[in-house]
């Protein structure tokens, strides 16, 4: 009996340090890697533009800073970034979105803005998102929220804490979130210019605005064992996708809610005894309510998916009459930028970016007509409905550079 209980705590000691050891691998190679990335801020409070910093080696000599350089952690003022380090892209996209819930939650009053961790050699292929946050609440009050959230997803993440060192110089801290929070990796930090080619524009194709068919149905593909209606959805996809254009005009009808789309595309109808159809189609509309919930990635494939149902619908109905259509992909894209992309107008895009490419496998309308009216009339208009309206387009009611930039999109993708 003796034997069997030494026998016994002898595996308990290799499993505890087994399991030190995987901790420890794993928090070394976390801290590597943290090494060789730079990090993508969305604007904020303390700047018109992202902010972007990297971290510096020991071998590394960091530049100087000044106070300018990091103003969020001015007056003894810290911050923390979260970055989710999964692999698989709907269960990664998913996480963002609880995560960013349960933060907001934990850490009222907070300031929680999007963070982009990539490696500079390759964007695409290392691209892992989270959150930069500035606490009101004490760093360890803070600290303990954060952990409170992050503790039960400790495999999936990264937490980073970023203070003011006695030296003026910045120090990001990697912790350990396994019982009590353990600062494992203390390294420098410095802001840098912005490159060339943003990451938050770059991302945005192939996880906000889909550029294919093919694209769009992979990732429906990939959430439907978790989400039943996803099947639902790319079982409407394969009836229409031989269906070719007839000779009749297709004239798609543009612009934000309450702008007079409704009565426009009634009234195009009546007079060109023309097919009206809308935009996502009815043949997948019922379940709008259910990607509407879900995570930007999964949502915009929905929507994607849409513009090719609904194309092949326009596409049939265009042999027997002209079609009006109500909103098309220049909204689908336009509303995911202006959402992606943080700040004010000058953050997006320039208008001949290839962010802005039509798909080239999705039908091309003959017309397009873009509505506009005064804010203080379309919001009338809207409160004035009772309807239920999606968060994207409550925003635009309240959000006045939400509503430019999204405007402002629409119109590129008309001209």
């Amino acid at each position: 009996m003796q034997c069997w209980r030494n026998h016994r705590l002898g595996l308990q000691v290799l499993f505890y340090v087994r399991s030190g050891l995987t901790n420890s691998v794993r928090m070394a190679a976390s801290s590597m890697e943290l090494k060789s990335r730079m990090f993508a801020v969305e604007p904020s409070s303390f700047s018109s533009n992202p902010f972007y910093f990297r971290t510096f080696s020991d071998g590394q000599q960091a530049p100087s800073m000044t106070p300018d350089d990091w103003p969020m952690l001015a007056h003894g003022g810290h911050a923390f970034s979260v970055c989710l380090t999964m692999g698989h892209r709907v269960n990664t996209a998913r996480l963002h979105k609880v995560l960013g819930q349960q933060v907001s939650q934990q850490l009222p009053g907070s300031e929680i803005l999007r963070l982009i961790s990539y490696s500079p050699e390759n964007l695409h292929g290392s691209i892992q998102k989270g959150f930069f946050i500035l606490a009101p609440h004490s760093f360890t009050d803070a600290q303990r929220r954060l952990c409170s959230v992050l503790r039960g997803y400790k495999q999936d993440v990264q937490l980073c804490s970023y203070r003011i060192g006695e030296g003026r110089e910045i120090w990001q801290c990697l912790w350990e979130l396994n019982g009590e929070a353990k600062e494992m990796v203390r390294s420098q930090v410095r802001r840098v210019d912005e490159p060339v080619s943003s990451p938050f524009v770059d991302n945005i194709k192939g996880s906000a605005v889909f550029y294919s068919l093919e694209e769009a149905c992979e990732v429906l593909e990939e959430c439907s064992t978790v989400i039943p209606e996803a099947k639902k959805v790319l079982a409407s996809v394969e009836q229409y996708r031989t269906m070719k254009r007839g000779h009749f005009p297709i004239i798609v009808v543009e612009g934000l809610d309450a702008t007079g789309k409704s009565t426009l595309t009634e009234s195009l109808k009546s007079h060109l005894n023309a097919a009206l159809l809308k935009s996502p189609p009815d043949s997948i509309s019922q379940w709008r309510s259910i990607f509407d919930s879900e995570s930007s990635l999964i949502k915009r494939a929905y929507y994607a998916v849409g513009n090719y149902i609904g194309a092949a619908e326009i596409a049939n109905a265009s042999k027997t009459s002209p079609v009006v259509l109500d909103r098309f992909w220049h909204s689908t894209a336009a509303y995911a930028i202006a959402t992606e992309i943080g700040g004010d107008l000058h953050n997006l895009p320039e208008p001949h970016h290839d962010v802005y490419h039509w798909p080239d496998d999705l039908l091309r309308p003959d017309l397009v007509l873009l509505l506009t009216v005064c804010d203080e009339e379309r919001i009338r208009r809207i409160q004035s409905r009772g309807l239920t309206v999606t968060k994207e387009e409550k925003e635009l009611e309240v959000n006045s550079i939400f509503r430019r930039k999204t405007l402002d999109k629409v119109t590129i993708h008309v001209q």
